[in-house]
């Protein structure tokens, strides 16, 4: 770990987040097509225990396993990967082989080399993936019936992100300009700084546009 990051306790950041106002909004996405999805403290952590849940119960990964997220830099996303750093999980990257189980965005061609495939539908009011291939889990179909607390993981590490700006800012995050990994890292750096983020995806308004709206200060 560079002394450029930070590694995060993620159930006693959610938790932080929580007890400072469990109503703001800590992640904003907008998409094409006018899409914008809004989640509080309370919201953010509901799906990361959920996730996390899922995780733990259904796929079975433990602390030390890999996980691959081929995901776009996506509200969805952004709680996949904090339900990662909750259970102890490692992200793996595109070189790593035989991962444990690899989450893919509905649609997208689907690993040969993971144990366990996640389909993760993208849409903000979707209930399930239009494509799942067999033998794979369909994240948003399930995802809700799993519980509302995050599990407890001994042993899990934490999540390791980039260092935080201005504390408590509320960060304007362009995907297109700085890639899917970058914008991430900024998200998740913004959240353990105590602030939120506003994320832009592909097709979104323009960003002068919206951080006049959403009074994004970095």
């Amino acid at each position: 770990m560079s002394s450029a990051e930070q590694r995060v306790d993620v159930p006693r950041l959610l938790a932080r987040l929580r007890a400072q106002d469990s109503g703001r909004p800590r992640v904003t996405w907008y998409g094409a097509d006018g899409e914008r999805v809004e989640l509080s403290a309370r919201v953010l952590e509901n799906w990361v225990a959920k996730t996390a849940n899922l995780l733990v119960e259904e796929l079975d990964v433990e602390v030390g396993d890999a996980v691959r997220l081929d995901l776009p830099a996506h509200w969805r996303t952004v709680a996949w990967r904090l339900a990662l750093g909750a259970v102890g999980a490692e992200l793996a990257d595109d070189d790593d082989g035989d991962p444990r189980v690899a989450v893919v965005a509905d649609g997208a061609p689907v690993p040969a080399d993971a144990e366990q495939v996640v389909v993760q539908a993208l849409g903000a009011l979707a209930l399930r993936a239009a494509s799942v291939p067999a033998g794979a889990l369909d994240a948003a179909a399930v995802v809700a019936g799993f519980g509302d607390a995050l599990p407890h993981v001994p042993g899990a590490p934490g999540l390791v992100v980039g260092a935080s700006g201005e504390p408590g800012a509320r960060v304007l995050v362009d995907v297109p300009p700085v890639g899917d990994a970058a914008a991430l890292d900024a998200v998740l750096a913004a959240l353990a700084g105590g602030g939120s983020a506003v994320l832009l995806g592909p097709g979104a308004p323009a960003a002068e546009r919206v951080a006049a709206q959403e009074g994004t200060t970095a």
